[in-house]
C-alpha cells in the first residue's frame, strides 16, 4: 500500500479544512439570510393566510379551497399563479404520502393546498424556514422533538413549524390545509425531492414537481419587473 508523505498529507487536510470552513460560512450565511426578514419585504403574512383558511376550515375542501383562491388572488394580485398552472402534484418526503397544489413561490415565501386522501405519516424535516399550517379539514397529530406526547389539531387550528425544528407528523385520510412557508425556501428541495429521486423514482413527479416551482418564480418575477415599470 503507498503510503502517503507529508506534504501530501497536510495538502490533503488543507484541503478537507477549507472545504469544512466553506461549508460551515455558506451554512452561516444562509441562516442568516433566511433569519433577517425585519430586513425585507413579504408579500404575505402568516396570520393573513392562517384568518382566511380559518374562515373557511370546515367546508367541503374543494370549495373550501377555491373559495380561498379567489381572495387570495383579490388581495394579492399578480402573485397567486393562474388556474392554468394550477396542478396537484404528489410528495413522498420522511416516509408519507400527500398531494400539494402551488399557488404561490418566490425564494423566500411560499403558499400551497396540501393533504392526503389516505392515513399517513412519517418525518416532518428540518428546513430553514417558518411553516404554518392551517386545517380545512380532518385530523392532523404531531409529535414534537424531545417530548414523549403527541398532539392533535382539528379544522380551524393552526400549527406552527418552526425552523430547525424536526417533528413526526401524522395525517387522518380526508384532512386538507392551507400552508404557508417563510424563509430559505430553496432548503426545503432536498427533503421534498429525495424520496422521489432515491425511492419511488417518479421523475415525472419530480418534473411536475420543479416545473410549477420555476412558474412561481417566474410569476414573481415578472410581478417584480412589471411594478418597477411603472
Amino acid at each position: 500500500m503507498e503510503r502517503l508523505s507529508g506534504p501530501r498529507w497536510a495538502g490533503r487536510g488543507l484541503r478537507v479544512g477549507l472545504a469544512v470552513a466553506a461549508a460551515a460560512l455558506l451554512i452561516q450565511a444562509l441562516r442568516g439570510w433566511a433569519s433577517s426578514s425585519a430586513a425585507r419585504r413579504f408579500e404575505f403574512e402568516p396570520e393573513e393566510i392562517a384568518r382566511i383558511a380559518k374562515h373557511h376550515a370546515g367546508l367541503d375542501h374543494d370549495l373550501a379551497f377555491s373559495k380561498i383562491i379567489v381572495e387570495l388572488r383579490k388581495k394579492h394580485p399578480g402573485h397567486i399563479l393562474p388556474d392554468e398552472d394550477l396542478q396537484w402534484v404528489f410528495v413522498n418526503a420522511g416516509g408519507w404520502m400527500g398531494s400539494m397544489c402551488l399557488l404561490h413561490a418566490s425564494l423566500s415565501e411560499y403558499v400551497l393546498l396540501f393533504g392526503t386522501g389516505i392515513d399517513t405519516g412519517g418525518h416532518s424535516g428540518r428546513y430553514w424556514v417558518d411553516i404554518h399550517d392551517t386545517i380545512i379539514s380532518g385530523t392532523f397529530r404531531q409529535w414534537k422533538e424531545g417530548t414523549t406526547k403527541s398532539e392533535i389539531y382539528y379544522p380551524g387550528d393552526t400549527i406552527f413549524h418552526r425552523s430547525g425544528e424536526a417533528t413526526a407528523v401524522q395525517w387522518s385520510a380526508g384532512t386538507w390545509m392551507v400552508e404557508y412557508g417563510r424563509g430559505f425556501i430553496p432548503s426545503t428541495l432536498g427533503f421534498a425531492m429525495a424520496d422521489t429521486i432515491f425511492s419511488t423514482q417518479d421523475f415525472l413527479t419530480l418534473f411536475y414537481t420543479v416545473r410549477v416551482y420555476v412558474k412561481g418564480l417566474l410569476l414573481e418575477a415578472s410581478t417584480y419587473f412589471g411594478d418597477s415599470g411603472h
